[in-house]
């Protein structure tokens, strides 16, 4: 039995270290205008999942073209390799946290998630 719980808590670390690393990746400039951009056109909080799988592959394209704005070749991310889905399975989990705090911050000011009303 304790060696479950050890898997458990093993597993739970490296999820909330990853979710950390993520967390790193956006609180920078370009993440935060992301995040922003994205809680700005979320509509409710069933859309958090999308929301933040939509900015974690826009940070990605940013991350490619970006180079190539400054004159750099265009090269693809090693979409094979497993550092590279670790990375954007972070970015996801980083942009779930602060979109959710934008997205939160966002409702308190515009009293709350608006619904649109059908007429029946």
């Amino acid at each position: 039995m304790e060696s479950l719980i050890d898997s458990i808590g093993a597993f739970l670390s490296g999820f909330l270290s990853l979710a950390r690393g993520g967390f790193d990746g956006v609180n920078q400039v370009t993440g935060l205008l992301v995040a922003v951009i994205a809680a700005l056109l979320m509509a409710d909080w069933s859309r958090l999942w999308a929301t933040a799988a939509a900015a974690a592959v826009a940070h990605v394209l940013i991350g490619v073209v970006r180079p190539v704005l400054d004159g750099a070749p265009f090269v693809l991310p090693d979409l094979l390799t497993l550092g590279f889905w670790m990375t954007v399975l972070a970015l996801f989990l980083g942009y779930a946290i602060v979109i959710a705090v934008f997205f939160f911050i966002k409702t308190l000011f515009t009293g709350g998630a608006r619904h649109a009303k059908h007429a029946h």
